[in-house]
């Protein structure tokens, strides 16, 4: 999303308890940006309201996420699905009442430890881990530019993918 905000200029000045958020105009319709505030396994809650002011309907609501369970750098782009095992998708799908609304996860590689799976996702990446998840962060942002233009299939077909090894020395 910080992307996604650099590249559109957008200002994130409107605030809640629950989220941060921007508006923007992209091809001619209002595009509304936003940041949870909140835990990752509440974000429902700060979706709960854009939803009720926007008046949005799901399958207009694209969720951007990471996902420990895809390779690092990988993107992958759905119309619909599962929480995959991801608590902010599961508080989503619960405030929305329903899956059936896009989602762009970016892989950020899964550590041996189920105990160090939060510090793993909350901390910082290894060096050649970085470059492969900021590559695949420019991608995504390329994905989401065309998903908001109206254009879900191509992009899936296009930026689906795996991630890259990190470089061995």
């Amino acid at each position: 999303m910080d992307e996604f905000v650099r590249r559109t200029k957008t200002q994130m000045n409107n605030k809640r308890k629950e989220l941060r958020f921007g508006e923007l105009e992209l091809n001619g319709n209002l595009t509304v940006l936003a940041y949870p505030l909140t835990f990752v396994n509440r974000s429902g809650a700060a979706l709960r309201y854009l939803v009720n002011r926007y008046k949005t309907d799901p399958e207009k609501i694209l969720v951007i996420s990471d996902d420990i369970n895809l390779a690092p750098g990988s993107i992958r782009i759905r119309k619909k699905g599962g929480p995959g095992g991801h608590n902010g998708l599961k508080s989503i799908i619960a405030a929305l009442g329903t899956n059936e609304f896009p989602r762009v996860r970016i892989g950020v590689g899964n550590p041996e430890s189920i105990s160090t799976q939060v510090d793993h996702v909350l901390g910082t990446f290894e060096p050649d881990a970085k470059e492969i998840v900021i590559r695949a962060t420019y991608k995504a942002v390329d994905a989401i530019e065309m998903i908001i233009l109206d254009d879900l299939e191509n992009a899936m077909n296009k930026f689906n993918g795996d991630g890259e090894a990190p470089k061995t020395h």
